[in-house]
């Protein structure tokens, strides 16, 4: 076991209503787990294949509602008020290990928890997640970002979970607006021991992050895509085998996409306040 941060694990998605939210990322040709409630709060997931579940690490997107202020846990109501990604959840090896290093190194950071919960699967199955998790303290980062180890992470890849009528298997990029590239990666490099080339942050697995000004957003994510050219995470890119059946799915379900490079782009509208760009990658290409 290590103090390592070893991946971006999931983006968290803050939605109005997770079940809506669930069910409009079904138009984009994804599968969504079924609701899962916690105090003061829901979820549904987007999970993906293309991830080392064997090393405690996942690769999915989470939904993310604030049902209660009153019983959901701090700082959960604070980070959960703009709409739209709100935190990148890294994979470490040991959380208290990564804890006892990062508060050396200066950070703010709450009490590890070791969670789990018991989810009822419509077919009657019923899973248990177990995993521990620690809070940094709001403020401290350019864009937000909290870490957990996972216990349980093969619940992540259940074929049911993993199968995406678009073809999608895995989220491998993160699109970040800030003011300064260069100052931005100096934050995250000492934290994360993260790699940084071209501005892209990298770690040892999973998606990096792309961190771009205004300008650079607008040569990645043309036109409207994004809810505004304000600060902070704005979208992804879903990798999947097959882009002409993943825009067959977007027409189908009426969902306008607009072309981008190599890919397709769902706007951020349209998407829960994320833009999403498609692009076809060979899965055993890597």
């Amino acid at each position: 076991m290590t103090d390592e941060i070893l991946a971006i694990d999931h983006l968290m998605i803050h939605v109005p209503d997770s079940q809506e939210a669930g069910d409009l990322f079904e138009r984009l040709g994804l599968t969504v787990t079924p609701k899962s409630v916690m105090p003061g709060l829901s979820n549904r997931l987007v999970c993906f294949e293309d991830t080392p579940h064997e090393a405690g690490i996942c690769n999915y997107l989470e939904l993310m509602a604030l049902e209660d202020p009153a019983t959901a846990p701090p700082p959960m109501p604070d980070l959960l008020r703009p709409l739209g990604p709100v935190s990148t959840v890294m994979a470490v090896d040991d959380a208290r290990a990564a804890t006892a290093r990062l508060i050396g190194e200066g950070m703010a950071i709450g009490p590890v928890l070791d969670l789990q919960r018991d989810w009822l699967l419509p077919d009657g199955d019923v899973i248990t997640p177990a995993f521990a998790v620690a809070i940094p303290e709001l403020g401290q980062a350019p864009n937000y970002w909290n870490y957990c180890q996972h216990k349980t992470a093969q619940h992540y890849v259940r074929p049911d979970f993993v199968t995406h009528p678009n073809t999608a298997y895995a989220f491998d990029e993160v699109y970040a607006v800030v003011d300064d590239p260069e100052a931005v990666a100096a934050h995250y490099q000492p934290y994360w021991r993260a790699r940084h080339e071209n501005g892209r942050l990298s770690l040892p697995y999973g998606p990096t992050i792309r961190l771009l000004t205004e300008e650079g957003l607008a040569e990645v994510l043309p036109g409207d895509l994004t809810d505004g050219r304000t600060l902070g995470l704005k979208g992804i890119r879903i990798r999947v085998r097959d882009l002409g059946r993943a825009q067959e799915v977007l027409t189908s379900s009426g969902v306008p996409t607009v072309p981008v490079g190599e890919g397709i782009a769902v706007r951020a509208a349209d998407a829960a306040g994320c833009a999403i760009v498609f692009q076809e990658h060979d899965a055993t290409d890597r």
